[in-house]
């Protein structure tokens, strides 16, 4: 009953020919892998390539997106490239192929820019800067802020689950790394990693969300933006009650999914329409959640 509401459907903001086609996510992770092969097996590929913010000044601007691809380790590639899945890999299905490429890169090159600019001022020594780790900060703080207030649980170190909302994995992440930019010395672009947070954030807020601030999933959103457009109802007399029910259900259909609807879904939509989905408890989340569950059954 409730698939015929749009706003219940997940959201799909990709357009149509962005669909299909093999992931970004696996041409990235490939990419990382040739780089860090080619880097094993050339001396001289790394210091050509890598990032020193005396380089920009000098010209070498390109090495803002080429420091990108490399790595000083092999763990150092693996959480990169672990990260470009789990993470990236939302991403990409959620906002399509050019979005999540754009947000990729220029998340990398907004790191190595906030790293140089620190070191330009004094802040930081000169010292060569690589990985996808300023691009992986930005997937990880877009994630964050499409799944705000979702729960989600990861293994810490690979070991230990840890179950925590979305919006905390973003501060613990920017406070691990302001704390080690504080501390200096750690042999760590903790700037980078900064820099490709505050893109992240940024880019779901400039590109995403139109400019506002709403800390919600993409499919709450999409619930808000059509409560309008996608319900319309009228009153009927069931059994001497009024019953509200959508003009594309019918009215021969079961009287206790119309009431469930009337009674439990309309109220929470109407307060999302009213308030912003922040005002809504954790019961009513449950709630809504389990109905769109529901609808594919």
């Amino acid at each position: 009953m409730l698939d015929d509401r749009s706003y219940m459907r997940e959201p799909d903001w990709r357009p149509a020919s962005d669909r299909s086609g093999i992931s970004l996510c696996v041409v990235l992770i490939v990419l990382n892998i040739l780089f860090y092969i080619i880097q094993s097996r050339s001396q001289g590929f790394t210091a050509s390539w890598m990032l020193r913010a005396s380089d920009i000044q000098s010209g070498e601007i390109w090495k803002l997106l080429t420091f990108q691809f490399l790595h000083g380790g092999f763990f150092h590639l693996l959480i990169n490239c672990l990260m470009i899945w789990f993470a990236g890999r939302q991403i990409e299905e959620s906002l399509g192929k050019l979005k999540f490429l754009s947000l990729y890169l220029i998340a990398g090159v907004f790191g190595g820019l906030l790293q140089c600019v620190l070191t330009w001022i004094g802040f930081l020594g000169d010292y060569p800067v690589v990985g996808a780790s300023a691009g992986v900060s930005g997937l990880i703080a877009a994630f964050a802020m499409l799944l705000w207030n979702r729960e989600l649980t990861f293994l810490l170190m690979f070991i230990i689950p840890i179950t925590m909302k979305a919006k905390y994995i973003l501060l613990v992440l920017v406070g691990i790394d302001l704390v080690g930019l504080l501390a200096g010395g750690t042999g760590i672009a903790h700037g980078a990693h900064l820099g490709g947070v505050m893109w992240g954030v940024i880019f779901i807020l400039l590109f995403v969300q139109g400019g506002t601030w709403s800390g919600a999933e993409p499919y709450w959103e999409q619930i808000k933006e059509r409560i309008n457009a996608g319900r319309e109802r009228k009153v009927v007399t069931i059994n001497g009650g009024a019953r509200a029910y959508s003009r594309r259900e019918s009215s021969s259909g079961p009287v206790q999914e119309v009431d469930y609807v009337a009674s439990e879904i309309d109220p929470i939509l109407d307060k999302i329409s009213e308030h912003g989905i922040h005002s809504l408890n954790d019961k009513e989340r449950a709630i809504l959640e389990r109905a769109r569950k529901n609808m594919g059954r």
